[in-house]
């Protein structure tokens, strides 16, 4: 099925901080239907200010949530949060592939950041899924809509905690994992993480057919 990404002009429901640097753009939905695990482009000023995210929020969700990082030096998440409800903003989508393949597997989604945006749309259109949610993050703040991981197995990973607890990596998570051959991963955040966990998942011997990746860029 070919998926034509079309472009909305939406009001802002709310744009709401979530950490110091962390914050969810709530938008109208309109018309738009979408598949969990699908992308929007948010556009700026011009096209050199449109940036790609992928929607937090579920299929029947009436309104379309994303989440993003401020970056000072960006060049359009500076600008979005000073979106205040009722303002507009122009988006396209829906498109992408990194769609929940099959949904009766067992899945193990390695997310850094706001990575983990996907698989709350996973969790809120597949209430069942039998999955695990690996989380790394540099502090606990950013462990965004952490409680609604109840009822799933959730680790997550503080490469900067405080106190004296021990920093922790995905990575570190992923080589003590019992693995299932027939398990689907889901690796999404940044680049580097991702050729990380790959490596480390083929290493244990999971096949590439059993994984699926997005990369997030941070500008």
């Amino acid at each position: 099925m070919v998926h034509i990404a079309k472009r909305y002009t939406a009001r802002v429901l709310e744009n709401k901080q979530l950490s110091s640097t962390g914050y969810a753009l709530i938008l109208e939905r309109g018309n738009m239907s979408f598949q969990a695990g699908r992308l929007i482009t948010l556009h700026g000023e011009d096209i050199t200010q449109d940036r790609s995210y992928t929607i937090a929020s579920g299929e029947q969700d009436r309104y379309i949530e994303v989440l993003y990082r401020l970056i000072p030096t960006g060049q359009l998440t500076p600008k979005l949060v000073h979106l205040k409800a009722g303002d507009a903003i122009d988006f396209s989508g829906p498109y992408g592939a990194f769609v929940l393949r099959n949904t009766q597997c067992s899945l193990v989604f390695i997310a850094t950041g706001t990575g983990m945006a996907p698989c709350r749309s996973y969790i809120r259109t597949y209430p069942h899924l039998s999955l695990t949610l690996i989380h790394g993050v540099s502090q606990a703040e950013d462990l965004f809509y952490r409680e609604e991981f109840n009822g799933y197995t959730y680790v997550p990973c503080l490469s900067q905690p405080l106190g004296s607890e021990p920093p922790s990596h995905v990575l570190d998570v992923i080589h003590e994992l019992d693995l299932n051959p027939k398990t689907h991963f889901y690796l999404c955040g940044s680049y580097e993480m991702i050729i990380d966990a790959h490596r480390v998942l083929r290493e244990r011997n999971i096949d590439d057919s059993c994984i699926f990746t997005e990369e997030y860029y941070y500008k």
